[in-house]
């Protein structure tokens, strides 16, 4: 399988590199932060959806129909999911999270007023 680094910024210099597989790909059953995305035009990737999880696998995977921002990235053209392995437990994971979403501004994560 074609696996490749992306590296996305966050708020505070700080550059977070993720391994990013075609959606559909299987995962281990381990915690981190993801990202919906698909190559622009520019070559450049667009994230659309930032996200922790406990489980790669059951997030992306068994429970992706479920998952609640699911029908946005598709209908937005989502193609592949960009993770990174993050230890530390659910606190760091949602540091990160919040960090890249404040920096990226995804579309499928804006909440309507």
């Amino acid at each position: 399988m074609l696996t490749f680094h992306t590296s996305w910024p966050g708020l505070y210099g700080v550059r977070y590199t993720f391994e990013t597989y075609p959606i559909g790909t299987t995962f281990q059953q381990i915690g981190g932060v993801y990202i919906f995305c698909k190559l622009a035009p520019n070559g450049n990737w667009d994230a659309l959806y930032v996200g922790e999880t406990d489980n790669f696998d059951e997030r992306l995977n068994t429970a992706l129909q479920r998952h609640q921002s699911w029908p946005s990235c598709a209908l937005l053209g989502a193609t592949h999911l960009a993770v990174m392995i993050v230890g530390g437990g659910k606190l760091e994971r949602c540091r990160i999270e919040t960090e890249l979403r404040h920096s990226l501004n995804p579309p499928c994560n804006r909440q309507a007023a």
